[in-house]
């Protein structure tokens, strides 16, 4: 095992009260051995609910053999993504690369109808 290295950590400033109510917390529920281990299990546990509780920000509404449609929760709008024989594009983008385009490739349908019609020779981006 590597010793730790004064890199491996960086401080942090908490208020005294703070600090006084964890200390007063550690001596009553001992599992934790120091004010710094409590903090990380607080820290992690606290970052898994914010994951766990905040929706994604893409998620497919539709696709059918000419596209895709994407809510895109931060846009607060739906992304349309059409397949033509010259490539994708997006209608909210107004490109054919953008992060639409790159989740809507993610989807396991999309790469199925484009695969398809990559094999009719539409030039579309690979997918695996």
């Amino acid at each position: 095992m590597c010793p730790r290295t004064k890199q491996d950590f960086r401080g942090v400033s908490l208020k005294r009260a703070l600090v006084e109510e964890i200390e007063k917390f550690i001596a009553e529920y001992p599992q934790y051995k120091s004010i710094a281990d409590f903090i990380h299990e607080a820290t992690r546990v606290r970052m898994e609910n914010i994951r766990t509780l905040t929706p994604p920000r893409f998620e497919q509404v539709n696709s059918d053999a000419n596209g895709v449609k994407i809510l895109d929760r931060t846009l607060r709008g739906v992304a349309q993504i059409y397949f033509k024989p010259t490539g994708a594009w997006c209608d909210i983008c107004e490109s054919d690369s953008c992060e639409h385009i790159t989740y809507a490739l993610t989807l396991p349908d999309v790469q199925k109808t484009i695969q398809k019609k990559r094999k009719n020779g539409w030039k579309l981006p690979e997918v695996s």
